[in-house]
This record gives C-alpha cells, sequence and structure tokens, in this order.
C-alpha cells in the first residue's frame, strides 16, 4: 500500500519560537484548538514545509527556505495569490488560509494552507501500485492538466496571474540567457539546440492558458484508499499564464520509456517505465483530444522542455563549480544536463525527419 510522506521532528533552534508561532495561528485559524506541534516535510520540496498537527486539525506551513530573495520560485507571496486565485475553480488547488509577510516569528514570508490527506508517488513507492493502477494515474494528470488549462484566464483575478502575449519567444529567450550565465569550462555546447529553438517557435495561434510549469507526480496528492483519485496538485510557485503546450512538455520532459536511451532513463522521472503507461506521444495525443485541439509541434515542445531542465540542472552544478553550493549532488550535473541536450538533439532529429 502507499502510505504518505512521513514528518520528522522539527530540528531544535528551527523554530526559535514555536509557542509565540502556535499563539499566532491559534489567533488566524479560526477553530484551532492547542495542543500544537510542528514537524517538518523531508521529501519532494525546494522550500520548506512543516506539519501544524493541532487538537483536532492538521495545516501545512510553507515557508521560504533562508536567505531565499523573494523574487524568485521561492516568493510566497506570490504563490499565495496564485493559489487563492486558483482554488475557486480549481478544487484540485490547496485551500489556502493565512499568509504571514513578517519575518520575525519563522525568518522569512510563510503561509499556511489546509493539508490534504494524500499520497504522493515516488519512485520509490510506485512499486505498490498495479500495471492497471499506474496507468490509470497517468491518464489522470493528463485529464487534470487539460482542465487546468482549460480555465477561463480572460477575467478576474486568474488573468492578473501572469502576461501571455510573446510568452513562447521569452521563455526560449529567457532560459538561453539562463544558460549562458551558468556556463562552465567543461559545459556540454547547446548553441545549436538554442538556434533551433528558436528558428521552429510554432507559428499556430497560442491559446492562453493558467500554466502550473511543474505539472509531475511528485507534485500530485492521490487518495488513501483509491490511488487512481487524484485529490490535490502541489507546489504553484511557478504557475503564471502562457502557452499550455510548453505547460504540457514540461511534464513529458519527465516521461521517460523503456526505449530512452540509459543516460535519460536515469534522470529523476516520473515512474513511467512500466508495461500499460502511456508513450509520451500517446499522453500528447490524448491531451490534445480531451481539449479539442490539434497540433504539430509535439518535437518542439518536447525539446524546449527538456532544455529548460539542462538549464536547470547546469545552473545547479554552475552554484557548485562557483563555491555557492556544497551539495555533493550536484557535483556531476554536468553530465545530466548534456543526457537532457543529447534528448534534445534526438528531437530535434525526429522532427527533421518527420
Amino acid at each position: 500500500m502507499l502510505s504518505s510522506d512521513p514528518a520528522i521532528p522539527v530540528d531544535p533552534g528551527e523554530i526559535s519560537n514555536p509557542d509565540a508561532l502556535a499563539a499566532f495561528l491559534q489567533d488566524r485559524v479560526p477553530g484551532l484548538r492547542a495542543p500544537i506541534r510542528f514537524f517538518k516535510f523531508t521529501a519532494g520540496n525546494s522550500n520548506l514545509s512543516y506539519l501544524v498537527r493541532a487538537a483536532d486539525r492538521e495545516l501545512v506551513l510553507k515557508r521560504e527556505p533562508p536567505g531565499a530573495k523573494s523574487r524568485s520560485a521561492h516568493d510566497m507571496r506570490r504563490e499565495y495569490r496564485v493559489i487563492s486565485a486558483v482554488r475557486p475553480h480549481y478544487p484540485l488547488a490547496p485551500n489556502p488560509l493565512l499568509i504571514c509577510e513578517e519575518t520575525e516569528l519563522l525568518g522569512g514570508v510563510f503561509f499556511v494552507m489546509d493539508r490534504v490527506d494524500g499520497v504522493i508517488v515516488r519512485q520509490d513507492n510506485a512499486a505498490s501500485l498495479s500495471d492497471f493502477q499506474a496507468r490509470d494515474q497517468f491518464l489522470r494528470l493528463i485529464s487534470a492538466l487539460a482542465d487546468l488549462h482549460d480555465l477561463d484566464v480572460s477575467a478576474g483575478e486568474l488573468a492578473g496571474l501572469g502576461r501571455p502575449e510573446g510568452y513562447r519567444e521569452r521563455q526560449v529567450s529567457g532560459w538561453t540567457a539562463r544558460m549562458g550565465d551558468a556556463h562552465t569550462s567543461d559545459a556540454c555546447p547547446s548553441v545549436d539546440i538554442e538556434r533551433w529553438l528558436l528558428e521552429n517557435l510554432p507559428t499556430e495561434a497560442q491559446q492562453p492558458a493558467l500554466v502550473h510549469n511543474d505539472f509531475k507526480m511528485d507534485n500530485l496528492a492521490w487518495d488513501t484508499g483509491d490511488p487512481t483519485r487524484l485529490v490535490a496538485v502541489l507546489d504553484w510557485e511557478m504557475a503564471t499564464l502562457g502557452d499550455p503546450l510548453m505547460d504540457l512538455g514540461v511534464t513529458l520532459s519527465f516521461w521517460p520509456e523503456p526505449s530512452d536511451p540509459e543516460s535519460f532513463r536515469a534522470q529523476r522521472a516520473m515512474p513511467s517505465l512500466r508495461d500499460r503507461i502511456p508513450s509520451r506521444a500517446e499522453a500528447w495525443g490524448a491531451y490534445l483530444a480531451l481539449r479539442g485541439l490539434s497540433s504539430t509541434s509535439f518535437g518542439f515542445y518536447l525539446c524546449f522542455a527538456l532544455y529548460r531542465r539542462a538549464v536547470i540542472e547546469q545552473q545547479k552544478y554552475y552554484r557548485f563549480t562557483s563555491g555557492h553550493s556544497r551539495d555533493p549532488r550536484f557535483s556531476g550535473l554536468n553530465l545530466a544536463a548534456g543526457a537532457l541536450l543529447d534528448m534534445c538533439r534526438g528531437q530535434i532529429e525526429a522532427s527533421v525527419q518527420a
């Protein structure tokens, strides 16, 4: 059976004054009853997430890591604004309760939401699912993404979450600039891929949509009693308005297939290497069918998403080699970036031959 992510006791000093934090939450969350204890989730979060366990209710508190810049992927204000706008229209978004912009309690901005009683599927626990359950999950993932992209973003609070005009061009040029900023002497070349992406931007009309930008299995929660029923979509810090097919491409870039090179299958990815899981092309077709769309740009969108992942890996490697990070996991990420760039070239070659 799948089990929920464990939460461990908070290290002494990590929350400097837990009594003051508990009192603040009791004052701001109606009906929250003592005793209130704090635990930390250790899996799958770029920001710091804590379990708030009260006498009869559980909440999740999410805060930016120490030293984070507010205008970044760790922007708690923006994520709270996003889920507050999305929740009334998309019930799979978390239910936000409050945001605290004062830094005295935790040393940074944080927000609080209801905890969803659900299970997150990762490589280490996916084997407990049957092939049929796993297939249903992947199909439901695509359906939930299509539902998100079907939201009307032309008015109201959703309309203020981004600037969809020119999104494709900004994404390609922006990630190309980030790759240049993360250059190291042993970086794998990428100029040919960047040139191809710029020269092959889709000409089909873009239908603006709310894009999540990290819609994959480890950001989804499933019912503890029925692992094929999706109950929540998590981690909205990168959500904006843009091209929904770019969002789909990001999902598919984490979707390995048995025929992929071993260097790519070894990358951090969703548990899709088993029988009955649709291929990336089948998932692409299923999504288009659900939304009544047509597109011949599969190669571009997948290539761009793989390139985006390569940039992220190269950025981590740059941080390691420049002394900004001591995380030993980053020491070989130039090779991971190279494997992703090789996958890009495979997509380019397939697109040329099509």
